[in-house]
């Protein structure tokens, strides 16, 4: 396995770690089996150390539909 550098490594702990904590969470809110987790990795190095932050967002996925048909008002109507 490829030796990470620190920044990485620690990118990765923090997503699994927010992973574990909210993964249930997640699955929780599925919609028809649907859900989302997504995950932001920011590294700021105007500081020293490099500040790292990782944001978890949970998604629940809705789909709404309507379907119907709308006659053309320009087309007269034919006899049955």
């Amino acid at each position: 396995m490829n030796q990470q550098p620190a920044e990485c490594q620690a990118a990765i702990d923090a997503v699994k770690e927010l992973l574990e904590l909210h993964f249930r969470e997640a699955e929780d809110s599925a919609d028809d089996g649907k859900f989302s987790l997504g995950f932001r990795v920011t590294f700021d190095r105007s500081h020293s150390p490099t500040k790292l932050k990782v944001t978890c967002r949970v998604s629940k996925v809705t789909t709404d539909e309507i379907e119907c048909s709308i006659d053309d008002p320009n087309q007269p109507k034919l006899p049955l």
